[in-house]
């Protein structure tokens, strides 16, 4: 059996398990005793709670519960959506699972951006009231005695000072040039800012809102780099307090080019597609674009042009495979991506609009 064999019939045991395990969530529904549970499958006690927990979604969570039956999307898919769902009303859980019918095409970690989006979108001030309640319940920092002299430092906090503290301690590790290991460096520049070494703050937040959730008139969720989707009020603070730049944006929300005070061409057309693109094009990959390189969908010495339609961020990795040749990535006019791999299986990922479009 040819490796392409393999990888099919990997994939169908996949699609295979998955229908199973749909179809034994429905049976679990019926028994309602996590202790019968728990005993029946030899597992501990809250596993057997979220297993009911699971099953009870199948019915207020019918869109991505029919993909899970269908084999295209796995149990742990089905989780991310049903925990971020489960403090929603019916109502509002199946507007946003409704908004999930591309959920096959998506990485966990995609899933996650785009259904903490619609939950923003469907319930913002319910968002909001619970982003407080975890910043005042949940925030904390916590010491742990490690082997070797060693010891686990952990902090536990709003996700936008996190990702601010993250980028700059990323960027002070890579302007050090020595022979540390990047987990080094990265731990020395990190106790270096926590016991005031007196460097400047070097990164920012890279906000993106819509004019009408800025002055009031939508509760659309606004859109951070690095972090995701956040609900509409933590956007509108964020962006009070920064300088702004235009988006311009076509009739489905899609962006058409960025405003600047002063234009030079290359730079510009970056900053374009860095706004434009979010995240790496390799599919799946969620490394923010503001740390990718950008790069010809087709090669310039192949005839590509320099033009945004042909540009697009690409971490280090995904850059690199492309580049060799290992992969290959072409992206058409209306911004859809494929990525085909060494075993000629083709990937395809679509863009999506960074403001939601003007109703009909």
């Amino acid at each position: 059996m040819g490796k392409v064999e393999i990888a099919r019939a990997v994939l169908a045991a996949e699609v295979a398990k998955r229908t199973l395990d749909h179809a034994q969530l429905r049976l679990i529904a019926e028994l309602d005793d996590p202790h019968e549970l728990a005993l029946l499958l030899r597992i501990p006690l809250g596993a057997a709670r979220r297993k009911l927990d699971q099953a009870a979604a199948l019915d207020r969570l019918p869109v991505v519960a029919g993909l899970l039956r269908d084999g295209l999307v796995d149990l742990d898919r089905f989780e991310v959506v049903r925990k971020r769902t489960e403090n929603l009303d019916a109502e509002q859980a199946r507007a946003v699972d409704a908004g999930l019918t591309g959920a096959a095409e998506w990485t966990t970690q995609e899933l996650k951006a785009e259904t903490d989006r619609l939950v923003c979108l469907v319930d913002p001030e319910g968002a909001q009231r619970r982003h407080v309640r975890a910043v005042r319940k949940s925030s904390q920092v916590g010491y742990r005695s490690m082997p070797d002299g060693m010891a686990l430092l952990t902090a536990y906090l709003d996700a936008v000072p996190a990702r601010v503290i993250f980028d700059q301690i990323t960027a002070d590790a890579e302007s050090l040039d020595d022979d540390r290991s990047w987990g080094e460096k990265q731990a020395d520049v990190f106790i270096d800012r926590m016991l005031g070494s007196g460097r400047p703050v070097t990164v920012h937040t890279d906000l993106t809102i819509s004019a009408k959730t800025l002055i009031g008139l939508t509760e659309e969720p606004g859109y951070i780099s690095g972090v995701g989707p956040v609900e509409a009020a933590t956007a509108r603070e964020i962006a009070a307090q920064g300088d702004w730049r235009k988006v311009l944006v076509d009739e489905v929300g899609m962006p058409v080019g960025v405003g600047r005070k002063r234009y030079r061409p290359p730079e510009a057309l970056k900053e374009f597609v860095r706004v434009r693109d979010r995240v790496c094009q390799a599919p799946g990959c969620m490394r923010p674009a503001a740390r990718c390189e950008i790069d010809h969908a087709r090669g310039f010495a192949s005839g590509g042009v320099t033009e945004a339609r042909n540009l697009g961020p690409f971490c280090e990795v995904h850059h690199y495979v492309k580049t060799i040749g290992l992969y290959r990535f072409t992206r058409e006019l209306d911004g859809t991506r494929h990525w085909t791999t060494p075993l000629g299986f083709v990937y395809t990922t679509r863009p999506k609009p960074i403001a939601e479009p003007d109703p009909p």
